[in-house]
C-alpha cells in the first residue's frame, strides 16, 4: 500500500513540473522503467533510489512523503490519538493487531 501512495505521489509531482518519465530518469540518474514501475506501485524505491529522486524534483522528503494529508482528515487523526493515548501498551497491541486484521480483509475486497 505504501508503495502506490509513494508512486501515486511521485507521479503527481512530475506532471505538476511538467516532467515526463523519461525527463525525471534522466535527471536522477534512472532508468525510465524504474520511474515507471514505482509509479504505479510495482516496486518500492530504494533509499538511495528517493534521494536521486528528491534532489532531481528539488523537494524535501516531506513533500515526497506528504500522502497521508491528502487522504486522511488531521481531525480524524487527533481525535483517534486523542482515544489512543487512554489505552494502556498491552490494550495498544491489540488495537494494532485487530486494525492489521481489518486492513487485511479491506485489501482483500
Amino acid at each position: 500500500m505504501l508503495e502506490k501512495l509513494f508512486g501515486k505521489k511521485l507521479k503527481e509531482i512530475r506532471e505538476a513540473q511538467t516532467l515526463t518519465q523519461q525527463e525525471l530518469a534522466d535527471m536522477a540518474g534512472l532508468q525510465i522503467n524504474s520511474i515507471s514501475h514505482i509509479e504505479i506501485g510495482r516496486r518500492a524505491a530504494s533509499f538511495a533510489t528517493i534521494e536521486k529522486l528528491k534532489h532531481a524534483l528539488n523537494i524535501s522528503y516531506c513533500e515526497l512523503f506528504d500522502f497521508y494529508n491528502e487522504q486522511i482528515d488531521n481531525t480524524l487523526i487527533h481525535n483517534i490519538n486523542t482515544l489512543l493515548v487512554k489505552f494502556s501498551t498491552k490494550d495498544l497491541k491489540l488495537i494494532i493487531a485487530i486494525l492489521k486484521l481489518v486492513l487485511k480483509f479491506r485489501d482483500k475486497e
